[in-house]
Order: structure tokens, then sequence, then C-alpha cells
């Protein structure tokens, strides 16, 4: 019962932070489904995101997390063919 609601608890902090953070941002409906992806599992891909639009080209999506970067909400790790998206820390 106690990891039910400790579970349920991190998955509402989780929701409310993502609100938040796509209402301070002014995030776009594709932008704010990359950080609901990067809420869930850490990170995000070109590819991945790619799965979760596939009806949108790369390039849009590039500017999507590009723009998500250049505000500081994002910070990229790794190579160009390799970059991992993840949450920039609050600082």
């Amino acid at each position: 019962m106690t990891i039910q609601l400790t579970e349920a608890r991190e998955h509402g902090e989780q929701a409310i932070r993502w609100d938040v953070l796509i209402k301070q941002h002014d995030l776009s409906g594709r932008q704010a489904k990359a950080l609901g992806h990067i809420l869930e599992h850490g990170s995000l891909t070109i590819q991945s995101f790619e799965r979760l639009c596939p009806e949108v080209n790369r390039r849009s999506l590039q500017r999507d997390l590009k723009i998500m970067v250049d505000v500081g909400l994002l910070v990229t790790e790794g190579e160009t063919h390799h970059l991992l998206y993840r949450l920039a820390e609050p600082g």
C-alpha cells in the first residue's frame, strides 16, 4: 500500500511539474510531448521523438528541441548523431 501511495504522489508531482514547465516556457504540443517523455524516461533522442510524432519531419522536431535548449529548458549530451536531450538543472 505504501509503495502505491509513493508512486501516486511521484506521478502527481511529475504531472504538476510538466504543466508548470509547459506554461512557463509556452511550449507547443510537440514540445510538451517531448518534455513528458523526458520527465518519464530521463532523456530523449531524436529517434524516440520521431516515434512520438511520426507525422512530423525530423527537421521540425530538431527545431522544437533546439528552441527548448536555447531557452535553457533542456541540455544536450553526446555527439551529433547520438545526442541525448535532458532536462536542465534548475539554477
